[in-house]
Protein backbone atom coordinates (compact mmCIF):
# COMPACT_ATOMS: atom_id res chain seq x y z
CA UNK A 1 0.00 0.00 0.00
CA UNK A 2 1.59 3.18 -1.02
CA UNK A 3 -0.72 5.70 -0.83
CA UNK A 4 -3.32 6.91 2.07
CA UNK A 5 -6.91 5.98 1.47
CA UNK A 6 -8.66 8.21 2.97
CA UNK A 7 -12.61 7.49 4.17
CA UNK A 8 -15.31 9.90 5.27
CA UNK A 9 -18.76 9.38 6.86
CA UNK A 10 -21.50 12.25 8.46
CA UNK A 11 -22.83 12.38 12.15
CA UNK A 12 -26.47 12.16 12.37
CA UNK A 13 -29.45 13.57 14.22
CA UNK A 14 -32.58 11.98 14.87
CA UNK A 15 -34.99 14.32 14.47
CA UNK A 16 -38.01 11.81 14.59
CA UNK A 17 -39.13 8.18 14.99
CA UNK A 18 -36.93 7.69 18.07
CA UNK A 19 -37.23 3.99 19.63
CA UNK A 20 -40.37 3.09 17.10
CA UNK A 21 -38.46 3.28 13.78
CA UNK A 22 -36.80 -0.18 15.25
CA UNK A 23 -40.61 -1.55 14.55
CA UNK A 24 -40.56 0.60 10.94
CA UNK A 25 -41.76 3.82 11.42
CA UNK A 26 -40.46 6.68 8.77
CA UNK A 27 -37.97 8.39 10.76
CA UNK A 28 -36.72 12.03 9.81
CA UNK A 29 -33.28 12.00 10.23
CA UNK A 30 -30.14 14.85 9.53
CA UNK A 31 -26.68 14.17 8.45
CA UNK A 32 -24.67 16.51 10.07
CA UNK A 33 -21.63 18.80 8.94
CA UNK A 34 -19.51 16.91 11.45
CA UNK A 35 -18.53 13.33 10.74
CA UNK A 36 -15.29 11.31 11.27
CA UNK A 37 -12.47 10.50 8.84
CA UNK A 38 -10.37 7.29 9.06
CA UNK A 39 -7.18 7.13 7.25
CA UNK A 40 -5.14 3.99 6.27
CA UNK A 41 -1.47 3.54 5.19
CA UNK A 42 1.23 0.99 4.94
CA UNK A 43 3.60 0.35 8.04
CA UNK A 44 7.11 -1.73 8.62
CA UNK A 45 5.16 -3.00 11.43
CA UNK A 46 3.03 -6.37 11.34
CA UNK A 47 -0.38 -5.77 12.61
CA UNK A 48 -3.34 -3.13 12.10
CA UNK A 49 -1.84 -0.27 14.45
CA UNK A 50 -4.87 1.54 15.26
CA UNK A 51 -4.68 5.52 16.79
CA UNK A 52 -8.08 7.44 17.78
CA UNK A 53 -7.91 10.93 17.82
CA UNK A 54 -10.68 13.02 19.45
CA UNK A 55 -11.76 16.74 18.41
CA UNK A 56 -9.07 18.21 19.83
CA UNK A 57 -6.24 16.32 17.96
CA UNK A 58 -5.77 13.99 21.15
CA UNK A 59 -4.97 10.57 21.13
CA UNK A 60 -7.54 8.58 23.10
CA UNK A 61 -7.12 5.30 22.38
CA UNK A 62 -4.53 2.78 20.78
CA UNK A 63 -4.07 -1.07 19.93
CA UNK A 64 -2.38 -2.98 17.76
CA UNK A 65 -4.30 -6.26 15.92
CA UNK A 66 -3.38 -9.17 14.36
CA UNK A 67 -3.68 -9.44 10.60
CA UNK A 68 -4.50 -13.25 11.04
CA UNK A 69 -7.22 -13.11 13.20
CA UNK A 70 -8.00 -8.98 14.54
CA UNK A 71 -6.94 -10.03 18.11
CA UNK A 72 -6.06 -7.00 19.61
CA UNK A 73 -3.17 -6.78 22.37
CA UNK A 74 -5.18 -5.02 24.94
CA UNK A 75 -7.87 -8.01 24.79
CA UNK A 76 -9.66 -6.43 28.26
CA UNK A 77 -10.28 -2.56 26.54
CA UNK A 78 -14.08 -2.51 25.45
CA UNK A 79 -13.05 -0.50 22.67
CA UNK A 80 -10.31 -3.10 21.37
CA UNK A 81 -13.06 -5.85 21.98
CA UNK A 82 -15.54 -3.75 18.95
CA UNK A 83 -13.24 -2.89 16.94
CA UNK A 84 -11.71 -6.76 16.90
CA UNK A 85 -15.52 -7.30 16.33
CA UNK A 86 -15.83 -5.07 13.66
CA UNK A 87 -12.75 -6.02 11.64
CA UNK A 88 -13.74 -9.84 11.88
CA UNK A 89 -17.10 -9.23 10.74
CA UNK A 90 -15.93 -7.11 7.79
CA UNK A 91 -13.38 -10.39 6.76
CA UNK A 92 -16.77 -12.30 7.30
CA UNK A 93 -18.38 -10.27 3.96
CA UNK A 94 -14.82 -9.91 2.52
CA UNK A 95 -12.58 -12.91 3.37
CA UNK A 96 -9.28 -11.52 1.42
CA UNK A 97 -10.22 -8.35 3.64
CA UNK A 98 -6.75 -7.05 4.56
CA UNK A 99 -4.95 -10.82 4.00
CA UNK A 100 -2.50 -9.51 1.43
CA UNK A 101 -0.97 -6.96 3.89
CA UNK A 102 1.87 -7.59 6.43
CA UNK A 103 0.97 -4.29 8.39
CA UNK A 104 -1.18 -0.95 8.12
CA UNK A 105 -1.74 2.29 10.26
CA UNK A 106 -5.06 3.32 11.08
CA UNK A 107 -5.91 6.59 12.03
CA UNK A 108 -9.35 7.86 13.00
CA UNK A 109 -10.47 11.41 13.64
CA UNK A 110 -13.76 12.77 15.23
CA UNK A 111 -14.73 16.42 14.37
CA UNK A 112 -17.42 16.25 17.27
CA UNK A 113 -16.81 15.44 21.05
CA UNK A 114 -17.70 12.01 21.45
CA UNK A 115 -20.13 12.67 24.37
CA UNK A 116 -22.26 14.03 22.11
CA UNK A 117 -24.21 11.58 20.60
CA UNK A 118 -23.95 12.45 17.23
CA UNK A 119 -22.55 9.01 15.66
CA UNK A 120 -18.88 7.95 16.78
CA UNK A 121 -19.82 4.42 16.14
CA UNK A 122 -21.72 4.59 12.90
CA UNK A 123 -19.57 6.78 11.00
CA UNK A 124 -16.76 4.50 12.43
CA UNK A 125 -18.72 1.33 11.15
CA UNK A 126 -19.13 2.99 8.07
CA UNK A 127 -15.69 3.95 7.35
CA UNK A 128 -14.28 0.81 7.95
CA UNK A 129 -17.62 -0.67 5.75
CA UNK A 130 -15.99 1.77 2.65
CA UNK A 131 -12.27 0.48 3.68
CA UNK A 132 -13.28 -3.38 3.17
CA UNK A 133 -16.01 -2.71 0.90
CA UNK A 134 -18.65 -4.42 2.89
CA UNK A 135 -22.29 -3.57 3.91
CA UNK A 136 -21.89 -1.34 6.71
CA UNK A 137 -26.19 -2.11 7.28
CA UNK A 138 -24.95 -5.51 8.14
CA UNK A 139 -21.77 -4.38 10.22
CA UNK A 140 -23.95 -2.41 12.50
CA UNK A 141 -26.30 -4.86 12.94
CA UNK A 142 -23.94 -7.51 13.91
CA UNK A 143 -21.64 -4.99 15.86
CA UNK A 144 -24.01 -3.12 17.51
CA UNK A 145 -27.13 -3.07 16.56
CA UNK A 146 -29.98 -0.35 16.16
CA UNK A 147 -32.29 0.22 13.53
CA UNK A 148 -29.45 1.32 10.95
CA UNK A 149 -30.96 5.09 10.36
CA UNK A 150 -26.94 6.69 11.58
CA UNK A 151 -25.80 4.46 8.84
CA UNK A 152 -28.24 5.82 6.35
CA UNK A 153 -26.95 9.26 7.73
CA UNK A 154 -23.25 8.59 7.67
CA UNK A 155 -23.40 7.75 3.63
CA UNK A 156 -25.71 10.59 3.06
CA UNK A 157 -24.81 14.30 2.67
CA UNK A 158 -28.50 15.62 2.86
CA UNK A 159 -31.64 15.25 5.45
CA UNK A 160 -33.34 11.23 4.52
CA UNK A 161 -36.42 9.54 5.55
CA UNK A 162 -35.65 6.22 7.07
CA UNK A 163 -37.34 2.93 7.06
CA UNK A 164 -36.61 -0.20 8.06
CA UNK A 165 -38.45 -3.06 6.65
CA UNK A 166 -37.26 -6.90 6.52
CA UNK A 167 -35.16 -6.29 3.76
CA UNK A 168 -33.03 -3.24 3.19
CA UNK A 169 -33.81 -0.34 4.27
CA UNK A 170 -35.49 2.42 2.46
CA UNK A 171 -33.37 5.61 2.47
CA UNK A 172 -35.01 8.50 0.83
CA UNK A 173 -32.64 12.08 0.49
CA UNK A 174 -35.30 15.04 1.22
CA UNK A 175 -35.56 18.67 1.08
CA UNK A 176 -35.55 20.04 4.76
CA UNK A 177 -33.96 23.18 5.37
CA UNK A 178 -37.13 25.16 6.93
CA UNK A 179 -37.82 29.04 6.01
CA UNK A 180 -37.99 29.18 10.06
CA UNK A 181 -35.20 27.41 10.54
CA UNK A 182 -33.61 30.53 12.42
CA UNK A 183 -35.74 29.25 15.09
CA UNK A 184 -35.03 25.63 15.31
CA UNK A 185 -31.95 24.71 17.91
CA UNK A 186 -30.09 21.23 18.79
CA UNK A 187 -29.22 21.71 22.82
CA UNK A 188 -27.09 19.34 24.95
CA UNK A 189 -28.43 17.60 27.78
CA UNK A 190 -24.75 17.76 29.49
CA UNK A 191 -24.78 14.01 29.42
CA UNK A 192 -24.32 11.47 27.15
CA UNK A 193 -27.37 8.26 27.00
CA UNK A 194 -26.77 4.81 26.07
CA UNK A 195 -29.20 4.25 23.33
CA UNK A 196 -29.40 0.58 23.61
CA UNK A 197 -30.04 0.89 27.27
CA UNK A 198 -32.69 3.01 27.16
CA UNK A 199 -34.01 0.94 24.19
CA UNK A 200 -33.73 -1.93 26.48
CA UNK A 201 -35.25 -0.70 29.47
CA UNK A 202 -38.24 1.80 28.05
CA UNK A 203 -39.27 0.14 24.48
CA UNK A 204 -41.44 -2.85 24.49
CA UNK A 205 -42.55 -2.40 20.89
CA UNK A 206 -45.40 0.21 19.08
CA UNK A 207 -48.42 -0.64 17.49
CA UNK A 208 -49.54 -0.05 14.00
CA UNK A 209 -51.83 2.70 15.24
CA UNK A 210 -48.54 4.38 17.09
CA UNK A 211 -46.77 4.04 14.25
CA UNK A 212 -48.96 5.53 11.57
CA UNK A 213 -49.39 8.15 13.89
CA UNK A 214 -45.63 8.62 14.11
CA UNK A 215 -45.62 8.84 10.63
CA UNK A 216 -47.88 11.84 10.28
CA UNK A 217 -46.03 14.07 12.78
CA UNK A 218 -42.81 13.04 10.46
CA UNK A 219 -44.62 14.34 7.37
CA UNK A 220 -45.87 17.00 8.99
CA UNK A 221 -42.15 18.07 10.46
CA UNK A 222 -41.05 17.35 6.81
CA UNK A 223 -43.33 19.79 4.94
CA UNK A 224 -44.72 22.18 7.90
CA UNK A 225 -44.34 25.79 6.21
CA UNK A 226 -45.68 27.78 9.75
CA UNK A 227 -43.62 27.55 13.10
CA UNK A 228 -47.05 26.91 14.70
CA UNK A 229 -47.38 24.11 12.33
CA UNK A 230 -44.25 22.51 13.19
CA UNK A 231 -44.26 23.25 16.98
CA UNK A 232 -47.28 21.11 17.31
CA UNK A 233 -46.47 17.91 15.65
CA UNK A 234 -43.30 18.36 17.66
CA UNK A 235 -45.64 17.94 20.86
CA UNK A 236 -47.78 15.35 19.16
CA UNK A 237 -44.66 13.49 18.53
CA UNK A 238 -43.05 13.86 22.10
CA UNK A 239 -46.92 12.95 23.79
CA UNK A 240 -46.83 9.86 21.38
CA UNK A 241 -43.75 8.41 22.62
CA UNK A 242 -44.24 9.56 26.20
CA UNK A 243 -47.01 7.38 26.06
CA UNK A 244 -44.99 4.28 24.24
CA UNK A 245 -41.85 4.32 26.78
CA UNK A 246 -43.59 5.55 30.37
CA UNK A 247 -41.39 8.98 30.24
CA UNK A 248 -42.35 12.28 30.63
CA UNK A 249 -41.36 14.47 27.82
CA UNK A 250 -38.26 16.86 28.45
CA UNK A 251 -40.31 20.22 28.03
CA UNK A 252 -42.84 18.81 31.06
CA UNK A 253 -39.56 17.70 33.27
CA UNK A 254 -36.75 20.45 32.69
CA UNK A 255 -38.20 23.54 30.04
CA UNK A 256 -41.95 23.63 31.27
CA UNK A 257 -41.23 27.76 30.88
CA UNK A 258 -39.90 28.06 27.53
CA UNK A 259 -41.81 30.15 25.24
CA UNK A 260 -41.45 27.59 22.00
CA UNK A 261 -41.28 23.62 21.62
CA UNK A 262 -38.55 21.05 22.65
CA UNK A 263 -38.24 17.84 21.66
CA UNK A 264 -36.20 14.94 22.59
CA UNK A 265 -33.73 13.24 19.69
CA UNK A 266 -33.14 9.43 20.03
CA UNK A 267 -32.99 8.08 23.15
CA UNK A 268 -34.76 9.81 25.96
CA UNK A 269 -32.80 11.58 28.81
CA UNK A 270 -29.48 12.56 27.33
CA UNK A 271 -27.72 13.87 24.02
CA UNK A 272 -29.70 16.85 22.26
CA UNK A 273 -33.19 17.60 21.96
CA UNK A 274 -34.53 20.17 19.41
CA UNK A 275 -35.96 23.40 20.82
CA UNK A 276 -38.22 25.47 18.40
CA UNK A 277 -38.81 28.94 19.56
CA UNK A 278 -37.44 32.16 19.52
CA UNK A 279 -34.34 33.46 17.80
CA UNK A 280 -32.83 34.52 21.51
CA UNK A 281 -33.27 31.17 22.82
CA UNK A 282 -29.76 30.60 23.27
CA UNK A 283 -29.95 33.26 26.42
CA UNK A 284 -32.85 30.98 28.24
CA UNK A 285 -30.63 27.50 27.65
CA UNK A 286 -27.11 29.15 28.85
CA UNK A 287 -29.32 31.13 32.32
CA UNK A 288 -30.24 27.22 32.85
CA UNK A 289 -26.67 26.08 32.45
CA UNK A 290 -27.30 24.20 29.25
CA UNK A 291 -23.96 25.80 26.94
CA UNK A 292 -23.58 23.92 24.01
CA UNK A 293 -26.41 25.37 21.78
CA UNK A 294 -26.25 24.51 18.35
CA UNK A 295 -28.05 26.56 15.75
CA UNK A 296 -29.78 24.42 12.75
CA UNK A 297 -27.71 26.11 10.30
CA UNK A 298 -24.22 25.44 12.08
CA UNK A 299 -24.82 21.79 12.23
CA UNK A 300 -26.89 20.26 9.59
CA UNK A 301 -25.52 19.51 6.37
CA UNK A 302 -28.03 20.75 3.40
CA UNK A 303 -26.64 18.60 1.02
CA UNK A 304 -26.59 19.62 -2.52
Amino acid sequence: MEKVLKFYSSGKLLISGEYAVLDGAQALALPTQLGQWLEVSASANPGVEWTAIDVGGNPWFSDVFSIKNFTPTKPEHPVSQRLSQLLRESRVQQPKFLLDSKGVKVQTRLEFHTDWGLGSSSTLVNNVAQWAQANAYVLQEKVFGGSGYDIGCAQSKSPIIFQRTSSQPLVKAVDFWPDFHQHLFFVYLNQKQDSRLAIDQHFRGATAAQIASINKCTETLLHAHHLADFQQAMRDHEAIIGHLIGQTPVQHSRFSDYDGAIKSLGAWGGDFVLACGPTKSTDYFSKKGYTTILPFEKIISRGS
